[in-house]
């Protein structure tokens, strides 16, 4: 990838093009440089508000990857059992929508995150009882 013109030579070029515009007076020839001239500044312009958005989300990226990475252990995430609760919830009444709109496949997907997450919950639960019973 180019490097970026600088500033001061787009300024040198559009003030050319100006020039060059009103040295030919009228006709299409000086429409056609000052539309040049005017795509030139919007281009930069926008390209210049795209490399900004790009810096922001790269830093934002940046600050979700350490947010993850502080939340997980051996790559592994850690979620709150409560959550956990919440998407089985939300898979199991997902799946019955589906079950009556008769979309069988979405229905079956839901099922199974329902119940690999009622399983999860389950062996919590378990491990859990177990290290209170020592």
């Amino acid at each position: 990838m180019n490097a970026p013109p600088e500033p001061l030579e787009i300024e040198v070029i559009t003030r050319f093009l100006h020039r060059f515009a009103d040295l030919m007076s009228n006709g299409s020839n000086s429409e056609n440089l000052l539309r040049a001239a005017k795509l030139i500044e919007t281009t930069v312009k926008r390209a210049a508000e795209a490399e900004e958005l790009l810096r922001q989300e790269r830093s934002n990226c940046a600050r979700l990857k350490a947010q993850v990475s502080a939340l997980s252990r051996d790559g592994h995430v850690l979620v709150p059992i409560a959550m956990l609760r919440l998407a089985a919830s939300q898979f199991s009444t997902m799946a019955r929508g589906f079950a009556i709109s008769g979309d069988v496949v979405s229905q079956v997907m839901c099922e199974a995150s329902a119940t690999t997450l009622g399983r999860v919950l389950g062996a919590n639960a378990h491990e859990r009882d177990m290290s209170d019973a020592m």
